[in-house]
């Protein structure tokens, strides 16, 4: 079985829950209720869309994104 190891984004929701999205795959996306199901959510719906890859034959997309942060000061 192969790893494939992607970033993800998650925030928490005003209305409350949790919103995840993967960047390297457009449209990849969940919102939950809880952190540990908003994690299970995004982890099965990026293996859903990298087998959808693998099964077009597709290259998969690179996980090309930095996440960092910058001190402002005002």
């Amino acid at each position: 079985m192969k790893m494939y190891n992607y970033k993800i984004i998650i925030e928490d929701c005003e209305e409350g829950g949790f919103y995840a999205e993967c960047p390297a795959f457009p449209g990849c996306h969940v919102e939950a209720e809880t952190y540990e199901e908003t994690m299970k959510e995004i982890k099965a719906t990026v293996k859903s869309f990298i087998d959808d890859y693998i099964e077009r034959k597709e290259e998969l997309p690179t996980d090309n994104f930095l996440v960092t942060s910058v001190q402002i000061s005002v």
